[in-house]
């Protein structure tokens, strides 16, 4: 039993060794060599001499998101990133059609509401007094709507965001969890919001 165990150890050690030295090859440029662009990305280059032909850039997150889908629900029309969902109604009524969420995830989404101007008010005040840490005041436009509201942190690194805008005389409030006001996912998703 100890010879079977000193084998099974030894050879663990050998193993651990091999991956550790590595392909001698790839320090010298007779291997598979990666080379970093000046954006931040590599590219693949084989052999001594990079072939122009075999170049390849690794995609990046600075890339943007894609938009998959274009969903429309009552007064909504929005772009759905590729691999989020979209969600009709709210949690009290699936089929009305004054919300709707656009949601990578359970702490990631935005939830579109269109309420009277009284309760829009009322529900971003009663926000803004609840979620102060590090609150600043944000505006601008995305798409051709013109928003206004502020920003907070979560307090783990994540930002949250309130954003409110009247369109063809509709109050219309946004709750976004998970991004910032000037972050790509924002960007992307409101960029594509339109409202009849």
């Amino acid at each position: 039993m100890k010879k079977r165990f000193a084998a099974v150890v030894l050879a663990l050690s050998m193993c651990a060794c091999l991956a550790a030295c590595g392909d001698k090859k790839d320090e010298k440029g007779s291997g598979n060599t990666s080379a970093a662009l000046e954006d931040g990305t590599e590219k693949n280059t084989e052999g001594s001499e990079a072939d122009p032909e075999k170049e390849t850039e690794a995609p990046t997150e600075s890339a943007g998101l894609t938009i998959g889908s274009t969903e429309t629900w009552g007064d909504y029309t929005v772009g759905i990133p590729e691999g989020w969902e979209f969600r009709k109604g709210d949690a009290f009524d699936e089929n009305d059609t004054r919300y709707c969420q656009v949601k990578k995830d359970s702490f990631t989404f935005f939830d579109f509401k269109m309420e009277s101007e009284e309760t829009c008010k009322s529900k971003y005040e009663y926000n803004k007094n609840t979620y102060t840490n590090e609150q600043v005041d944000v505006s601008g436009t995305y798409g051709s709507i013109d928003w206004t509201g502020f920003q907070y942190s979560d307090g783990y690194g994540g930002y949250g965001v309130e954003l409110y805008s009247t369109v063809n005389g509709k109050p219309v409030r946004v709750s976004i969890s998970g991004y910032a006001f000037d972050s790509q996912e924002v960007k992307a998703v409101l960029e594509t919001l339109v409202i009849k």
